[in-house]
């Protein structure tokens, strides 16, 4: 009985124990091929001075402009809407209703309108918001203001740190996201500061704290309109790259990927729920949101 079995690719080459493989071509090799250090410290240092000041940028006016209504209630804002405590307290947590829910379908859109489009509209959109809130004349505006503020403002956080997954290896992202997050407790003293000096307008009907809202929206805008010129897409859509570069870009993501992801570029992934369930099931998210929801929730005895 013939028990011998032939593959075309695997063959004898007529030695004992020794077999003939398959032979890589260039661009197989090509592939695992690491790149130069020196040349991943060049992409990686122009990533950072084209991407993170505008990031960087964006979050200080999202938590300026989320913030201010504290600073709009002492100049005014209570008592020309007639706010009592429950009122003014219930304004502040309409905001993180459609700022939770918009989150994860919020990412999925960065993925389809493309984050250097998504990201400044989400800017230009809640800049509208805040401007709109100063001319608000009674408490369901102010409701209405806060509840779209939310929901424009809910996907940044997720959005930004996505976008920026598309250019950085993993070990290069804390740093990244520690550099422009390092804005929020910085908007805490500038926009304090920017109120102050606000709120000493009067004019047109309008004064003290709607110019609080109305300044720094116009601002917001103007910003967002700026950032959607310079903002990169991809790296493989970085026009400050040259196209050496940008190659070179691309092919360090495929490798930090280690075969996680078969797409050739990032324009060319595609959405799977295999990775939802990996996120939402990963022991590490589940423990953390908890130990953060126990954070920001007080103790009531």
């Amino acid at each position: 009985m013939d028990l011998s079995v032939s593959s075309p690719a695997l063959e004898l080459d007529g030695k004992q124990g020794q077999m003939d493989y398959p032979e890589k071509n260039e661009e197989d090799l090509d592939l695992i091929q690491p790149l130069d250090p020196a040349l991943q410290q060049r992409i990686t240092r122009k990533f950072d001075t084209h991407i993170i000041p505008w990031l960087f940028g964006i979050w200080l006016l999202a938590f300026i402009d989320r913030s201010n209504i504290g600073n709009a209630r002492i100049d005014g804002l209570a008592d020309d809407l007639k706010l009592d405590g429950n009122k003014f307290n219930i304004a502040l947590t309409v905001f993180y209703i459609p700022y939770v829910l918009v989150d994860v379908p919020s990412n999925w859109a960065v993925k389809w309108f493309g984050a250097n489009y998504y990201l400044p509209g989400l800017l230009i959109a809640w800049g509208i918001v805040g401007l709109c809130t100063g001319f608000v004349t009674d408490y369901s505006g102010l409701l209405a203001c806060r509840f779209f503020l939310g929901l424009c403002e809910g996907g940044l956080l997720g959005g930004m740190v996505l976008y920026l997954s598309m250019f950085y290896r993993r070990h290069e992202l804390l740093f990244r996201i520690g550099m422009f997050y390092c804005a929020a407790p910085l908007s805490g003293a500038f926009g304090g500061l920017l109120a102050t000096g606000l709120a000493e307008i009067y004019h047109g009907g309008y004064n003290r704290w709607p110019w609080i809202f109305i300044v720094e929206g116009v601002v917001t805008v103007a910003f967002g309109l700026l950032v959607i010129f310079f903002l990169p897409p991809t790296p493989s859509g970085a026009k400050f790259l040259s196209e050496s570069d940008r190659d070179a870009a691309v092919h360090r993501m495929g490798l930090d990927a280690h075969g996680a992801s078969q797409a050739a570029t990032v324009e060319s992934e595609r959405f799977s729920w295999h990775w939802v369930r990996m996120a939402t099931l990963n022991v590490n998210t589940v423990l953390l949101s908890l130990n953060f929801f126990a954070i920001i929730t007080p103790c009531v005895e």
